[in-house]
């Protein structure tokens, strides 16, 4: 039964994301001619620990908070708040994932920087780097706690996005190439896209609280509407990263065939109402998210006609 329950404060569902962005950068680095899978598994497994931290810290500053205690019917339970966790058992757990977020960071950051010429300072960077990807999992409710700032949107643009995607590009491939923001911030806008649907669902709860979201900083009707500006976004910047790397077969494109399920989202958060409505949407919008991602690195492989393998 325990084991139930800390399997529902990982939320699980929240992965895809973590997913997608290591996915994309290691999927274009592979595309042209690099790949290393055991690096790949460390940046994912790297990844998915930010992830689960920040789902942790999420639950254990909203219980120190008091917020999750506003939480309306048809909302996702908190453990903290419904007493199914103690805050100090949470306080433990948070301490352990900080701790293997900060341990994983050392080794793929190694890892990652053999090959470059000059490895101590790519090592330096990138440590540096999860450093910060530890401690913002940790501030979204935690610390500077900037998901009561409206600025969760930003930081998960700026993580699933240019961190996550250019970043595994970076240590894959051994090279830096700016291009590769368009396709990094594509899937950070869709990752602040998961957050907004979430956002929207807890919209009166966190108002009572005094939780300042984007979304209630904008109000609900605009966040529909930025929520629709994040989606078609991400298909615009992919379609213009493909013309600018000069592709010219349809399946590069690949990841258009998404579309209609993306605009079928949107219809469907247009319509929710009730936090019920918008929490459905949440797991396959992060799906969608995944499969986009991988789309869009493939479209490339199946284009050039590499593979992973050599």
């Amino acid at each position: 039964m325990k084991l139930k329950i800390w399997i529902s404060a990982l939320r699980l569902r929240t992965l895809p994301l973590a997913f997608a962005c290591i996915a994309l950068g290691s999927l274009i680095s592979a595309d042209e001619g690099s790949f290393s899978f055991i690096l790949f598994v460390l940046m994912l497994f790297t990844a998915i620990t930010y992830q689960l931290l920040s789902n942790l810290a999420n639950d254990y500053g909203d219980g120190l908070s008091g917020v999750d205690s506003h939480r309306l019917e048809g909302a996702e339970s908190r453990v903290v708040a419904s007493g199914q966790i103690s805050i100090l058992k949470m306080k433990s757990a948070v301490s352990i994932f900080s701790w293997a977020s900060i341990i994983l960071t050392l080794i793929t950051a190694y890892f990652g920087s053999i090959g470059f010429s000059e490895p101590s300072y790519i090592f330096i960077i990138f440590f540096l780097i999860g450093l910060l990807a530890t401690w913002s999992s940790r501030g979204y409710t935690l610390g500077f706690s900037f998901g009561y700032k409206a600025l969760g949107d930003l930081f998960v643009i700026l993580f699933f996005g240019p961190v996550g995607v250019l970043g595994s590009y970076i240590l894959q491939s051994k090279s830096l190439n700016m291009m590769i923001l368009l396709p990094s911030l594509s899937i950070g806008f869709l990752a602040a896209g998961v957050l907004n649907l979430n956002n929207m669902r807890d919209y009166e709860s966190d108002k009572k609280a005094g939780k300042m979201t984007f979304a209630i900083k904008i109000g609900i009707f605009n966040a529909r509407i930025y929520q629709i500006l994040l989606v078609f976004s991400s298909i615009g910047v992919a379609v213009l990263f493909m013309f600018l790397n000069k592709t010219t077969l349809y399946l590069n494109f690949l990841f258009l065939v998404f579309t209609p399920s993306l605009v079928f989202g949107l219809y469907q958060m247009w319509k929710a109402r009730s936090p019920k409505e918008f929490d459905v949407l949440l797991k396959p919008t992060a799906i969608i998210c995944v499969l986009f991602a991988i789309s869009i690195g493939l479209g490339l492989l199946l284009d050039s006609n590499k593979t992973l393998i050599p």
